[in-house]
Order: C-alpha cells, then structure tokens, then sequence
C-alpha cells in the first residue's frame, strides 16, 4: 500500500509539473491569444481556454488507457498527417520564439543559406521521423 502511495505521489508530482512547463510554453508562445486573433473571436478566448484544457486532459486518460477506436489504416495516415504537421508548426514556433536559426546563422555567418537551412531541418525531420515510424517501430 506505501509503494502505491509513493508511486501516486510521484506520479502526481511528475505531471503537474509537466502540465506547468506546457502551459508556460502555450503562453510563451501566446496560441490562445494569436488563434483568437486569426479568428476574429477575442470575445471567446476563455472558451479556448476551456477546450486546451480540458482536451489536454481526456487525451491523457485515453492515452494510458485500454481505449482504442480500431480505425483502419487508411483513416490514420491523413489523421497522422495532420498531427505531424501541428506537431512541426508548435515546433517551428518554439524555434521562432526562441530566435533558434536567426542566431544560428548570425553565428556561423550564413546569413545568404537561411533557405537552405531551414529546408534541411525540415527534411531532417521528416526523414527521422519515417525512419522511426517505418524501420526503428517494427523491430
């Protein structure tokens, strides 16, 4: 029963902290207030608010659980598609935010190859993550 208890508590711990880094980070990165403005619905940003939080949540409990949707294949890839490509954008404006290739380049002087740069980090990411959804995950 006290391993349990210590195992809860650590547990607990763990992920109010990694809830606290994540909302540092959507605020860093000001989505909800960005988001509101692109959409031209300021008068809702609580209701934005509500839905990261309380979709944030479900997805963890879907996530450590049994639940499965058994969709086919060919349902997953474009949905696979789409969150690749969130995933890379929120990537790509942590970069931004935190001035990652700018400084980069100012640093190596390559000012005139930024095109190039960031080309090979998007294909680099591209190229890691099929290998490790096509060749690493089946072994």
């Amino acid at each position: 029963m006290g391993k349990a208890m210590l195992m809860s508590l650590i547990g607990a711990s763990a992920g109010i902290t990694v809830g606290s880094a994540a909302a540092a980070f959507l605020t860093l990165l000001k989505i909800v207030p960005r988001l509101a403005q692109v959409t031209e619905t300021g008068d809702h940003i609580k209701i934005f608010q509500y839905i990261i939080t309380l979709s944030a949540t479900i997805f963890s409990f879907i996530y450590f659980s049994e639940f499965n949707l058994k969709l086919s294949k060919y349902i997953c890839i474009p949905i696979g598609l789409l969150m690749g490509m969130f995933l890379g954008l929120f990537a790509s404006a942590l970069a931004e935010v935190l001035n990652v290739v700018p400084v980069f380049a100012k640093k190596f002087k390559v000012k005139h190859e930024l095109k190039f740069i960031i080309a090979a980090l998007i294909f680099g990411k591209v190229a890691g993550s099929l290998y490790y959804w096509l060749v690493f995950i089946k072994n």
